[in-house]
């Protein structure tokens, strides 16, 4: 696991040595950089696979004149190298980056088929003086890119980029309207003018005369469905499964598993420590009054014989969104940022790796979005007219509101109202001055996705959305910012291709039945976890956000949106900001998302564009704001 960076065309090597102390928290072990006529690389590497100097990067091979800067982890490289060798290639180490190099050798583009694992790449090819840069079909490990006179930019992280002299810190305001609609910004797109991603599943490839990208693979559901007895593909799936979790225990320093109490890590965690000699370490984080499942984990660290460690958060958030903003460099409202952060940091205090349960939750139909956009008929009722607010109300008033909407319309509209805070809401919300910069609707792209969606059945739209949408967008990017800033790696088995291309064929009754999703994924669950663990119930690392938004944080939420910070920004209106945290806090509407959005958002603005250092707490730069 490493940062990358690197120019062609325009450039230094001060840029390289800038770019450098920006990603020193992504490999804290080695760093390295590579220059050559127009072009450089630098690396700073987390040593896990060949912990020698042999493995460091840039690597490069003079004789061909390829070099490469690598991110990620090749899980097939063994079988990749043997090949290669056979195809008479010589190796100078054991590492995974010196087979891609080689790899990239003798098969060029067409390795990125070839290749198991997570990664984000580039290599140069100089004697096509050609730039190739790649990302991981589902986009676990990130890759930005801007241009700039004459050439590119890119990095592992956007502030990286910054260190480049031709590049300013720009705000892009449709992409401030895709986080407040979406709560992340979507690929190509970032919150920074002229900085861009390269989506999952994607190439780049750069040449003096321009720059042309493609995609090399994407989630299809049309493939021959597969048949035959439950029983047997109860059986297929676990071996499958085993494959998959004992393929990324590939390491040479011990190996962790972040453990929630729920199905998917649970599951994780039982599979890798079959397949452990030594009993692994487990980590969970817990909130009082909320998203605390400590006892559910502790019950599967003691079923599975793992050396467990906890620990009870606090609502600390003045002291560390500041900080949290920086790592993530673009807002994102996903509250469990928090506990994301502090399981890592708790993690690497004793692994350098850890798996996760990611990834179970998007083919199996596992989020209760889904299942409540799948469970309701469809009646013709007139919809729901006028306002927005009927959407956040509580009670049973509020219930039968959205009910009503719901039965009102079909799956997939059903879907984007859970994930997608309304046009409606939105235009309320902005200035007027504000409302005219956006020029689109943030809802286009994921309406896109619904209605481009690979399937068989329409149902795995939404399945398919949330692969392409919410898993890259905002789960793998909070888990990779959150894990590297504590320059922890952490992989995800359940999104091993191979084992997800065999998943997208189930037949639709295999992933949901008696309306909750993964159907077939508890069946094997249920050979490896307690009957209390593989029973439906809320799990994950969550924080009781609406609920501390009734004690300090709505405190400093106010404090926030009535300062004349806020207001200069021009983008939300101040006294529907102060507004909306009064209805929340009269108990009568359930605003937490929406205000912690805002919240996030002004952090962001502070940090990014006025300045302020990351290592200040948010409490101080309320106070200071508030105070003149």
């Amino acid at each position: 696991m490493c940062g990358l960076g690197g120019y062609v065309g325009n450039g230094s090597e001060r840029v390289l040595d800038a770019m450098t102390k920006l990603l020193v928290h992504r490999g804290p072990d080695a760093q390295g950089t590579w220059v050559g006529h127009g072009v450089g690389l630098a690396a700073t590497r987390l040593a896990i696979l060949d912990l020698s100097p042999a493995g460091n990067q840039p690597m490069g091979d003079a004789s061909s004149g390829v070099y490469v800067a690598f991110n990620g982890e090749i899980y097939n490289f063994e079988t990749l190298r043997t090949e290669l060798m056979s195809n008479g290639h010589a190796f100078h180490s054991r590492s995974d980056t010196e087979v891609l190099l080689r790899g990239y050798r003798e098969w060029e583009d067409s390795i990125l088929a070839r290749l198991r694992g997570m990664f984000a790449f580039a290599i140069w090819d100089e004697p096509r003086r050609q730039l190739f840069l790649a990302r991981d079909r589902l986009g676990i490990k990130p890759l930005f890119y801007a241009q700039v006179p004459n050439g590119l930019v890119f990095a592992s992280e956007i502030k990286a980029l910054f260190a480049h002299p031709s590049l300013a810190v720009q705000l892009d305001p449709a992409a401030v309207d895709d986080y407040l609609a979406l709560g992340y910004v979507p690929s190509p797109r970032t919150i920074f003018r002229g900085v861009h991603a390269l989506p999952p599943a994607h190439w780049l490839r750069w040449r003096a005369g321009g720059l042309e990208t493609g995609r090399y693979w994407r989630p299809d559901f049309r493939e021959p469905v597969l048949s035959g007895r439950e029983d047997d593909l109860v059986d297929e799936l676990d071996a499958r499964l085993n494959d998959a979790v004992r393929s990324h225990l590939l390491a040479d320093v011990p190996v962790g598993v972040f453990l929630s109490g729920g199905i998917d890590s649970s599951l994780v965690a039982a599979i890798a420590q079959r397949h452990s000699a030594e009993p692994l370490h487990t980590f969970t984080i817990g909130f009082d009054h909320g998203g605390d499942e400590r006892a559910y984990a502790r019950q599967v660290s003691a079923h599975i014989g793992s050396r467990h460690h906890e620990r009870l958060a606090e609502p600390a958030l003045e002291a560390e969104l500041a900080r949290l903003v920086w790592h993530l460099e673009q807002p994102l409202f996903d509250n469990s940022v928090l506990p994301t952060h502090l399981v890592s940091q708790l993690a690497r205090e004793h692994v350098k790796v850890v798996l996760s349960g990611d990834g179970g939750d998007e083919p199996f139909a596992g989020y209760d979005w889904t299942r409540w956009a799948l469970v309701l008929p469809s009646l013709p009722l007139a919809p729901v007219g006028g306002g927005w607010e009927w959407a956040y109300r509580t009670g049973t008033i509020g219930l039968l509101q959205r009910l009503y909407y719901d039965l009102s319309h079909r799956a997939e509209e059903r879907y984007v109202r859970r994930m997608i805070a309304s046009g409606a809401f939105r235009r309320w919300l902005y200035t007027p001055g504000y409302r005219e910069q956006i020029g689109r609707d943030a809802e286009d792209g994921l309406r896109g996705l619904l209605r481009e969606a690979p399937v068989r059945d329409r149902r795995e739209a939404l399945l398919h959305a949330d692969l392409l949408g919410f898993l890259p967008e905002d789960i793998l990017f909070k888990v990779d910012r959150m894990s590297m800033a504590h320059s922890l790696e952490v992989r995800v088995p359940l999104l091993d291709h191979h084992l997800l291309e065999w998943v997208l064929r189930l037949p639709w009754a295999m992933r949901f039945q008696r309306g909750r999703g993964k159907h077939l994924l508890r069946r094997v669950a249920a050979r490896y976890l307690p009957a209390s663990i593989v029973k439906p119930r809320k799990q994950g690392f969550t924080v009781p956000v609406g609920r501390w938004l009734h004690g300090a944080l709505g405190d400093l939420a106010r404090a926030l949106f009535a300062s004349e910070a806020f207001a200069a920004r021009g983008i939300v209106r101040q006294d529907r900001a102060l507004q909306l945290l009064a209805m929340h806090r009269s108990g009568r509407f359930d605003l937490g998302h929406r205000i912690w959005s805002l919240v996030v958002l002004e952090t962001w603005c502070r940090v990014w564009l006025d300045g302020q250092s990351h290592t200040q707490s948010l409490r101080a730069m309320v106070e200071a704001s508030a105070s003149g």
